[in-house]
């Protein structure tokens, strides 16, 4: 089979370990020999970084970048947007369906390469992620020319696990229930989002509750071998403490900058007291971090450098070099515990055994800590406080011991939900002879 995973940005860190579990689900289902393909945003930067991966551009995302369409686009003021991409790519869907022989314009382009892959797929994945709600009607709108030719196409796409909505009633979001109504499954991360969907889709049937395909990297052995490490103790060694931050402008009824500085602030807070009270190695490592054509956290790590007491500042490390996922999760091996801000470093964190302290930018985090039983752990970003939070640091780690049980039993069970995506999709879309009876027969 060959599958297309798309709209992934593999620039950020975690996108990319998404990718990767994607991937190794899609194998599983229909075996080693699957090809799978990323059309991704920035695919020309991300296949420098992750040259284990085949990728492909988003077409959308390239015909919208082309001079005559943004000089059309914006004398039509941006009202025409979706359906001048749209006939961009069924003109040359049907150029190359039916006249494939014309030597027309852009046929050796990057835009047509990517189509004819689409006209060959078997399936079509929408990456999993938090890119479909009201709160991001930017995505939504770049977004939708690509289902839109999937469709014509008559290869729906498969939405992998998404935290998504609420939605708006606006013209955008009745079309992604076109999309919604016409995909054959949509997977959700949790119940609130599962509810979302149905008020667009109008009822569950293509809907299926499963964990974070990320999920799927957790490493029962090494999760063994550090709670039994951990019942040892750190045998006199420095504990090694791994902070993960964000850039972040949302902090509700806070303005930017007070959100900001209160943030930054906390996190310091709990750098100095894990250094000088706990005798902690601590190292700010996430993962965003590397690409200078991304979001860089380590930006962010050195601002917070700037609120610790110079005694501290020289025992904390920015680490800002990229790892690609497997080399993250080496460098996550180092660690006795994690304090995350962004949700898949905590759940890259969780696969190998640390305990983490999550600090919370969106529901999705808030949820997944909460199915954990680890709900009283939560920090929510728009309401963190320097003092507070370097006490719930101090109770966090006094606790280690229970809360790495927690997690531990909490983690191996979400990785057997999101596993459970591997039947799902077998019985639903593998060729005849992969089907269960076939291979039992």
């Amino acid at each position: 089979m060959k599958i297309i995973i798309e709209t992934a940005v593999c620039l950020n860190g975690g996108d990319a370990a998404i990718e990767v579990a994607t991937i190794r689900i899609l194998k599983a289902a229909f075996g080693d020999d699957t090809e799978v393909l990323i059309a991704d945003m920035e695919a020309k930067i991300a296949e420098r970084y992750y040259t284990d991966m085949e990728f492909i551009c988003v077409p959308s995302e390239q015909i919208r970048k082309k001079i005559a369409f943004r000089i059309i686009n914006k004398l039509t003021r941006g009202k025409l947007f979706v359906q001048l991409i749209n006939l961009t790519q069924v003109t040359l869907i049907l150029l190359e369906r039916r006249l494939r022989w014309l030597k027309y314009p852009g046929r050796k382009g990057e835009i047509v390469k990517s189509l004819r892959e689409y006209i060959d797929a078997d399936l079509i994945i929408s990456t999993g992620g938090t890119y479909l709600s009201k709160k991001h009607p930017g995505s939504v709108t770049s977004r939708l020319p690509e289902y839109q030719r999937d469709i014509y196409l008559g290869k729906p796409p498969i939405f992998f696990t998404q935290s998504m909505g609420p939605f708006g009633d606006d013209r955008i979001f009745r079309r992604l229930a076109e999309v919604f109504r016409k995909s054959p499954l949509i997977l959700v991360r949790d119940q609130k989002s599962k509810a979302f969907a149905k008020e667009l889709v109008g009822h569950t049937g293509n809907i299926e509750d499963v964990a974070d395909s990320v999920f799927v990297l957790a490493d029962q052995d090494e999760i063994s071998r550090r709670r039994t490490a951990s019942q040892v103790g750190l045998e006199g060694r420095k504990p090694k403490i791994a902070v993960s931050v964000r850039s972040w402008s949302d902090f509700g009824d806070r303005t930017v900058e007070v959100g900001r500085e209160k943030y930054l602030q906390s996190v310091a807070k709990a750098a100095e007291w894990l250094v000088t009270e706990v005798g902690a190695e601590v190292t700010f490592v996430s993962t965003c971090q590397g690409i200078p054509e991304y979001t860089n956290d380590s930006n962010t790590a050195r601002d917070i450098l700037k609120y610790l007491p110079d005694r501290v500042r020289s025992r904390v490390v920015v680490d800002s070099q990229f790892r690609d996922t497997e080399a993250l999760l080496r460098k996550i091996d180092e660690f006795d515990g994690a304090i995350c801000t962004r949700m898949h470093m905590c759940i890259l964190c969780l696969c190998r055994g640390l305990p983490v302290l999550p600090i919370c930018y969106e529901r999705k985090t808030e949820d997944l800590f909460r199915s954990l039983g680890l709900e009283e752990y939560v920090t929510l970003i728009d309401k963190i406080e320097p003092n507070s939070f370097r006490n719930l640091v101090e109770r966090w780690w006094e606790n280690q011991e229970s809360i790495a049980d927690r997690s531990r039993q909490g983690t191996l069970a979400l990785r057997d939900s999101a596993l459970s995506t591997v039947g799902i999709l077998k019985s639903r879309f593998a060729p005849a002879e992969l089907q269960p009876e076939a291979v039992s027969s």
